[in-house]
């Protein structure tokens, strides 16, 4: 498809962004990026320059940062979207609430990337829940933003079938990447005028409410807690879900507990260990289905660094 003249502008913070950005530069006319500012990390809290204020840097594209909400710099951002005079904006994985008089500077409006088939799984964690339930497929919707959250008229759904083996993280990156070779076609033909929104069924709506938080609709650590009571399908999903953050989490004496669900975990092997605080880090390809039990490959012990599970039998686990 030959480059299509329309000045698009683009939200979105995520550091898996730089498909869809190099779909919207190589088709459009890209003019502005709004993200945040730099996050500070590790113990230090050293600034990094998140990737999307990085790639439009690099790529000579005008962007604007923002750091609490839209509300303290909405001003900024306002400005720089009139002057940029973008006919339209995209969304993805953008992270704060966008307010109406944003919203009503566009005039094709915003459409928001969102990574479920909705009205399913409304809220800021489709992909987590989507693993979580054990779905068999999850896709993308391409949707106009309204002010309330993921309600929008539905401009373009595109379907992804699931393996059962991704982690969240994974699952993201895939997505991002079908999103970003449909994009072009699916503005074009909203911008054209060839494809009509349609508007969600509201009796088919779900959210993606947080156990520990039931108002919010991102994950929480102590959402990651894994729950040794359910089946061991569930809990596979569940560190598949929670992988890479925030992590699927328990204690030595919770896995020890129920050892019948580990391949291979024994006995800990000091017992002032046992009520320390692991991460599973990663599993084997899934479940080891022979056995019913999960092959964990990696796992951190609080203040420690990530072992490989013969590591941690080795210092951990008593001999068979």
């Amino acid at each position: 498809m030959k480059k299509f003249f329309r000045k698009i502008a683009f939200f979105g913070t995520s550091d898996r962004s730089v498909p869809i950005l190099e779909s919207l530069k190589g088709n459009f006319d890209l003019v502005l990026c709004v993200t945040k500012e730099d996050v500070l990390i590790g113990r230090h809290q050293t600034p990094k320059e998140v990737e999307v204020k990085r790639w439009a840097r690099e790529n000579r594209v005008n962007f604007v940062t923002i750091n609490e909400s839209l509300k303290d710099g909405s001003q900024r951002v306002i400005e720089q979207i009139k002057l940029s005079e973008a006919e339209i904006g995209v969304v993805a994985d953008f992270g704060f609430i966008i307010p109406q008089e944003i919203l009503d500077i566009f005039p094709k409006g915003l459409i928001n990337i969102h990574f479920s088939l909705l009205p399913k799984y409304r809220g800021a964690s489709p992909v987590q829940f989507a693993i979580l339930n054990g779905d068999a497929q999850t896709g993308i919707t391409y949707q106009l933003m309204e002010k309330t959250l993921d309600t929008g008229p539905v401009i373009e759904q595109v379907v992804y079938k699931l393996n059962e083996t991704e982690t969240s993280g994974e699952l993201y990156k895939i997505l991002f990447n079908v999103a970003a070779n449909h994009l072009p076609k699916v503005l074009k033909n909203y911008l054209d005028g060839k494809t009509t929104p349609k508007v969600q069924d509201e009796s088919q709506a779900s959210y993606t409410r947080s156990p520990s938080h039931p108002t919010a609709t991102h994950i929480f650590k102590e959402d990651a807690r894994i729950n040794w009571g359910d089946k061991v399908q569930k809990i596979d999903a569940a560190i598949r879900a929670y992988s890479p953050w925030p992590v699927a989490w328990t204690t030595l004496e919770e896995m020890q507990n129920a050892k019948d669900k580990v391949a291979g975990f024994t006995q800990i092997k000091d017992p002032r260990n046992a009520t320390k605080t692991v991460k599973i880090c990663s599993i084997g390809g899934g479940m080891m289905m022979t056995k019913g039990r999960l092959a964990i490959n990696e796992i951190q012990i609080e203040g420690g660094k990530v072992l490989s599970w013969q590591q941690f039998c080795n210092g951990y686990l008593a001999l068979h």
